[in-house]
């Protein structure tokens, strides 16, 4: 069978490629970019390279089915979050390749965060308060895109100043809520018509940007609560797919659902690692490379910089963390292991 994965310069990318070529040897990995510089730099852990050009999104959407249709893909895996609604929208031009994957109006339940939070609070779940303007919301507050991914966009107001400046800015689209102290937590899922098929429960040891940025730490974690949480949101949804639902663990002891990431996320390695496999209801048995020690995995070199400004801030117990663990960290894409591909998430932040 043959396997798309894409955008490849993405660790998250890299990640699954890995992960297939080592469990799956049958599989034959195609992958594709629209990143010039991969053409010459990108991962070790796939069998054919595709560049894919573009000048707009129907036109993306054209060329990947194109390419699918050319190499007859079996299963398409997308993780870039920008053109997952798109894809999700266009599925019928995708033949089988995406029958893995729930259709578009439930992935829009769960990726817009005023319908996710509107219907976790119908459910009974436990979510940051929310405030139907930003006049109305009370320091400190966050806001954020309702329709973007992860902390695209997000901004933060601590005090009356913060407020202030928010209001002059154009904030189109944009939900207000609550901010919620405590330790970022998730739990990573496949589900199959809102039934949990594999899931791997996580919290975060360090952030990039430090104050509220995306995972580039994490480590093992498991809260029944967060179990609850995504069962009656994926039931009440009936989603077919992968999805991360993300929390907050206050310190009086709530766990309080934030987001939903309905698709791969970016900490998926640490699942993986610890021999959760995400992708046996696509692809059956793997080879059993299950780990029994307790893994903590970072994205590099993220991460250098994120313990960096961590110390600036006088914050020092992520860096403690991460030597007291120095022995059970484990890189998502490794320089010496993968260097092309190592080179290539350098080069997805500042290169065509």
């Amino acid at each position: 069978m043959r396997v798309l994965v894409g955008e490849i310069s993405s660790y998250k990318a890299i990640v699954v490629c890995r992960f297939l070529k080592k469990n799956y040897p049958d599989l034959e990995i195609h992958a594709y970019d629209y990143k010039r510089f991969s053409n010459s730099f990108h991962t070790r852990f796939i069998d054919k390279f595709h560049y894919v050009q573009f000048t707009n999104r129907n036109d993306y959407v054209k060329s990947l089915s194109k390419l699918i249709e050319k190499y007859e893909i079996g299963n398409f895996i997308p993780v870039h979050s920008d053109f997952i609604e798109n894809l999700l929208y266009n599925k019928q031009c995708f033949g089988n390749s995406l029958s893995y994957l729930g259709a578009h109006d439930e992935y829009l339940k769960l990726h817009k965060k005023d319908q996710l939070l509107a219907l976790a609070s119908s459910l009974g779940v436990d979510i940051p308060k929310i405030y139907n303007s930003i006049e109305e919301a009370v320091c400190p507050f966050v806001a954020k895109p309702s329709d973007l991914s992860s902390s695209k966009g997000v901004k933060y107001a601590f005090t009356q100043n913060d407020k202030e400046r928010l209001l002059k800015s154009k904030l189109d689209n944009y939900i207000f809520q609550e901010y919620v102290k405590g330790s970022g937590c998730g739990l990573s899922v496949y589900a199959s018509y809102g039934s949990i098929l594999k899931q791997y429960g996580h919290k975060r040891l360090a952030e990039y940007p430090v104050s509220g940025g995306s995972s580039v730490y994490r480590t093992i974690f498991y809260d029944t609560r967060m179990n609850e949480a995504a069962e009656r949101i994926l039931g009440a949804v009936r989603w077919t797919g992968f999805a991360m639902f993300e929390f907050k663990h206050t310190s009086d002891n709530r766990i309080v659902l934030l987001e939903v990431n309905p698709r791969i996320w970016g900490s998926i390695n640490q699942g993986l690692q610890q021999g959760v496999n995400y992708f046996e209801p696509l692809f059956g048995v793997g080879k059993d490379e299950s780990n029994d020690k307790q893994v903590c995995t970072y994205l590099s070199p993220q991460l250098y910089l994120s313990l960096f400004f961590y110390i600036l801030k006088g914050q020092f117990i992520p860096i403690l963390n991460f030597f007291r663990n120095i022995g059970y960290n484990r890189a998502d894409v490794g320089l010496f292991s993968d260097p092309r591909g190592y080179l290539s998430v350098i080069f997805r932040k500042f290169l065509k």
